[in-house]
């Protein structure tokens, strides 16, 4: 009996899975991209709204605003908008409308992955023959559409002499509209074997890598693994950890004020900030039970964690922080809040080798941080980032916080178009 239960449930899941998203077309070969449109069931749809009216709220106490979370005032707020005012549809048609989306399958990417996948991501080809290819890599809580405030730009920018490109945008499995994960072993070398295989599937034989978050591990294993394919690596967020050295330095007075600030940020991050990132490496299922089953819990939480790091000058809409939640809620917590499971600890513990593929830092701060001890935060030393890369661009901006594209796209096209047009003189 357990096992017919256990048979029937996954049937269950199976079929609502089926109903959040569109089947691409069936008869194409499924290891080639298909056309992809994004269809999620009204009846998931109906379920969040339900659910968003029937919050409870919690009963918190006087401290300061965000001392301790989200005011609840403000989530009952933004549950009450889920509930009656949101309207889902009409940002998936705007998405779909904007973007050229495709899914595929990719082959197994061995290791300790034994099972193909399949990929959305966001193609954007441009017209000119110039144009280099670029695979955008997000992290978490994003998605593809991290960059929707750039890829036009990217793609035909209105200046002829500024460097074009061709973008592919994936979702990390779990992700937006990546199915997730069937089972464990999805790391960083399986990562970044999918990719390649993505980018090769689209004809692209070199290409760049940008990455940022959790994506900046997929790329540093790209690196490693596919070095020969990759024409540079631009991040904003090429994080180096302070090693032992540097911590016994700092115990002399041996480093220089901007380590010493960065050291300072870094630990406080850990001590303050990366209790999340702990959960989510360690038992992700026990808190993915709570958040999948709540939009306005999952929303509180999320909120908590990008008020901390997103750029706070620039307005951001209830539209938009509950559009970016619902693109990680949809296919469900669990799949996007693993992948820290299997990417962390790589990330963390430094061990890392030296690469030869020209590399462009991008470093964004906080003008108004809602926690001052990340003030520096991604303020990493460029002489730390030259003990692996082999940096030939290197950008400090006093702003932009950790999703620039969307925060300031202006100043983040610039530095792009800056960055390859050095490349083509």
């Amino acid at each position: 009996m357990q096992t017919l239960a256990n048979h029937s449930t996954f049937l269950l899941i199976a079929l609502h899975l089926t109903q959040c998203f569109a089947l691409p077309n069936s008869s194409a070969s499924p290891y080639q991209p298909r056309p992809y449109t994004i269809d999620v069931s009204p009846t998931l749809i109906q379920e969040t709204r339900l659910k968003a009216s029937h919050y409870r709220p919690t009963v918190d106490i006087s401290t300061p605003a965000w001392f301790d979370g989200p005011p609840t005032h403000n989530v009952s707020q933004i549950s009450q908008y889920i509930a009656s005012e949101y309207d889902w549809f009409a940002y998936q048609d705007a998405i779909n409308a904007n973007f050229s989306h495709y899914i595929t399958t990719v082959p197994a990417p061995g290791g300790s992955y034994p099972h193909d996948l399949d990929v959305h991501f966001i193609h954007q080809k441009s017209k000119r023959e110039d144009a280099i290819p670029i695979i955008l890599l997000h992290g978490w809580p994003s998605t593809s559409l991290e960059w929707k405030n750039v890829v036009a730009d990217l793609v035909e920018p209105n200046d002829l002499s500024k460097p074009a490109f061709h973008v592919v945008a994936p979702d990390l499995p779990g992700f937006g509209f990546s199915p997730a994960p069937i089972a464990a072993g999805l790391g960083g070398p399986e990562h970044a074997a999918v990719f390649a295989s993505l980018m090769q599937q689209l004809g692209y034989e070199s290409y760049v890598v940008y990455s940022t978050d959790l994506g900046f591990q997929i790329a540093l294993q790209m690196l490693d693994s596919y070095e020969e394919r990759i024409l540079k690596h631009v991040s904003d967020f090429y994080i180096v950890f302070p090693n032992a050295t540097d911590l016994n330095r700092l115990t002399k007075n041996q480093t220089t004020a901007e380590e010493s600030l960065y050291i300072a940020s870094s630990n406080a991050y850990v001590a303050n900030y990366s209790a999340y990132a702990s959960i989510y490496s360690t038992l992700p299922l026990s808190i993915a039970h709570a958040l999948n089953d709540s939009p306005t819990g999952f929303l509180a939480w999320l909120w908590q964690l990008d008020f901390g790091v997103r750029d706070l000058s620039v307005p951001f809409t209830v539209h938009e922080l509950v559009s970016n939640v619902m693109t990680l809620f949809i296919p469900g917590v669990y799949g996007n809040i693993r992948s820290y499971k299997e990417l962390f600890p790589a990330l963390v513990s430094q061990k890392r080798k030296a690469s030869k593929v020209p590399t462009a830092v991008l470093q964004w701060g906080y003008p108004k941080p809602s926690y001052p001890y990340l003030k520096n935060f991604n303020f990493v030393p460029r002489d730390w980032v030259e003990r692996t890369a082999n940096v030939t661009f290197f950008r400090r901006h006093s702003n932009g916080g950790h999703f620039p594209a969307y925060s300031q796209p202006e100043k983040w096209l610039g530095d792009m178009w800056e960055i390859f047009a050095k490349e083509n003189k």
